[in-house]
């Protein structure tokens, strides 16, 4: 059977045709992905802390139960949110966390207060600017006098000034996300999107 050849100037109509379909189509993926993160957004920040304190956690008891060589991997991976100073840090059955007092206070901390907002189907009210810097100014004291050799942190302030900066800054950042996501209006251009057409020629 002879096979049909285009002719030039159809085949110029034919891909400016393909363009403009492969055009709508990544259009249509970017705005449906825009609306799949503003929809879920403070979700996937709550999984994300989520995994990071399991993770903390989960490296003692992985070194108790002999995962030795898995342990240190995850220990390590974690070294680049935390310095894990040995005389800074919890243990269990002798294992050390994978994050220091302080860090592990704020991740847990920022990861409990994501899962409160998330569950209040993002409503919780947001704090002024000038109590979150307050609730900052705690770490600030501890950390820049223990810094200086003025004096010597305790694991209950550690543990105490970092509940405060995790608390405060998800108190603060989040209603705020939020509230300028429900203030900013969707992109018209994406909103008149032609539909691909399901009728059959």
């Amino acid at each position: 059977m002879a096979t049909q050849e285009l002719h030039p100037s159809d085949q110029q109509q034919i891909l400016p045709a393909q363009a403009a379909q492969s055009k709508r189509g990544f259009e249509r993926f970017t705005y449906h992905a825009g609306e799949f993160l503003t929809e879920h957004w403070a979700t996937i920040i709550t999984w994300g802390l989520g995994l990071l304190v399991f993770t903390a956690i989960a490296i003692p008891f992985l070194s108790f139960f002999g995962l030795e060589d898995l342990s240190k991997q995850l220990f390590y991976s974690l070294h680049y949110v935390c310095a894990q100073v040995p005389s800074h840090s919890f243990y269990i059955f002798g294992h050390q966390l994978g994050l220091c007092e302080r860090n592990f206070s704020i991740y847990t901390s920022m990861f409990l207060g994501s899962l409160v907002f998330v569950l209040s189907k993002k409503r919780l009210p947001g704090i002024p600017w000038w109590v979150w810097i307050l609730m900052m100014l705690p770490i600030a004291w501890d950390g820049i006098t223990q810094m200086f050799g003025w004096r010597e942190s305790t694991w209950i302030l550690r543990v105490i000034t970092g509940t405060l900066f995790g608390v405060g800054n998800v108190w603060f950042a989040l209603p705020l996300m939020q509230k300028s996501l429900l203030e900013t209006p969707p992109p018209s251009h994406y909103m008149t999107l032609p539909r691909p057409s399901t009728q059959k020629r």
